[in-house]
């Protein structure tokens, strides 16, 4: 079986834009697809910020799979229809990330009724999971794209199987077939964002051993009779009748393991940002690929001032955006280009800093990452 996704339209899949989405398409719902004007365009581009392009073609042509690989939408007799899950994202009280990526993992299955081949008579296969699994299984050793083909995908793992299963798997010879090589691999980028997964230098990292909850959170949805046409299928597996007992236990695991680390300083907790901001996987990762050890606002070369430090780092990472910013209140994923090294000193006076401004301009936090990003770039200019 060929694994499917949407190629090439990875932005569209990070969280933040997903919501956005998820909000006009609510505004929109059972709006008519079969008009001369594209009637989706207009209101997407304008609320999410992000091209729908190219103009020549409808919105819903180019863009379909993303509606729905992200499970957000789909046409039925010409109209778009959207999920309870987009309704969940669209609303006051949406899922977090992890919430939301627990979610998706735990439902999209092959045949996936947004793919011309859907057949409800066949076995479903999680990817997902599988991929999860084998992770799991594999505990500290990373998970590159040629191994998903040669140990997940070359086994014919479905993702229901037990995890001692993927511990004994045998490698294969399996290779991608045409463009299945970057649709699993941006699978692999957009299953990152969860908070006990990194994506990094072209592998898959596990970041908890909190095994247990992760598969409570990740059941594979398998409840229920399979509808033989497509779009009903589509709209059971985003319907979220079936999923309040795997969310509950989310996110009561979730508070119980904020609630330890905040008395147990440097515990290990599953989806916090206490966890991420003292990830060593994070800092090792980011000075692997930038291994100038300059501060990013002074200019100071520790090692060149200080030559009794050799080779030590004392350079500290910066989020450019706060962990502590209300639009990361529940749960972030950083990646490499959320961050600047900076010095001690610098550090601290950058977080003073946008106090200052916060305070100055009489709001309580930063409204999105672009904010946070022009005043840390404000900051450095006015460094006398």
């Amino acid at each position: 079986m060929r694994w499917r996704w949407d190629q090439g339209r990875l932005a569209y899949f990070q969280f933040e834009n997903i919501c956005a989405i998820a909000k006009v398409l609510k505004s929109l719902d059972g709006l008519a697809l079969d008009t001369k004007d594209d009637l989706l365009r207009q209101p997407l581009e304008m609320n999410t910020g992000m091209p729908f392009s190219p103009v020549h073609y409808k919105v819903w042509r180019n863009y379909a799979r993303v509606f729905q690989c992200s499970m957000l939408a789909t046409k039925f007799e010409n109209r778009l229809i959207i999920t309870e899950l987009c309704q969940n994202l669209a609303g006051k009280n949406p899922f977090s990330p992890d919430e939301y990526l627990n979610f998706v993992f735990s439902h999209f299955q092959y045949p996936y009724p947004a793919f011309e081949e859907y057949n409800a008579e066949i076995s479903p296969t999680f990817p997902f999971i599988a991929i999860l699994k084998f992770l799991i299984a594999r505990r500290e050793t990373p998970l590159s794209l040629d191994d998903v083909f040669s140990y997940v995908i070359g086994n014919d793992c479905s993702g229901l199987e037990e995890i001692s299963h993927y511990k004994n798997l045998n490698k294969t010879s399996r290779m991608p077939i045409g463009d299945e090589e970057r649709q699993v691999r941006e699978m692999l980028v957009f299953m990152g964002q969860v908070s006990y997964i990194r994506w990094f230098d072209k592998h898959l990292y596990l970041d908890t051993s909190d095994f247990d909850t992760i598969l409570s959170a990740t059941i594979p949805f398998v409840s229920g009779m399979r509808e033989m046409e497509s779009n009903k299928e589509f709209l059971r597996l985003a319907s979220l009748k079936n999923y309040a007992q795997i969310q509950n236990l989310d996110i009561k695991l979730r508070d119980r393991a904020v609630s330890e680390f905040a008395v147990r300083e440097g515990r290990k907790a599953f989806d916090s940002h206490q966890k991420i901001e003292r990830s060593p996987l994070l800092r090792t990762r980011y000075f692997k690929i930038n291994p100038f050890f300059v501060c990013d606002v002074c200019g100071l070369h520790p090692v060149e001032k200080y030559p009794w430090l050799k080779d030590s780092n004392i350079l500290e990472l910066h989020h450019i955006l706060p962990l502590s910013a209300t639009l990361n209140s529940d749960g972030t994923t950083t990646t490499l280009d959320d961050l600047k090294p900076l010095c001690p000193t610098c550090h601290r006076s950058i977080h003073i800093f946008y106090k200052i401004k916060l305070t100055e301009w009489d709001i309580a936090d930063f409204s999105s990452k672009k904010m946070a990003r022009d005043v840390y770039e404000l900051a450095k200019r006015e460094i006398a």
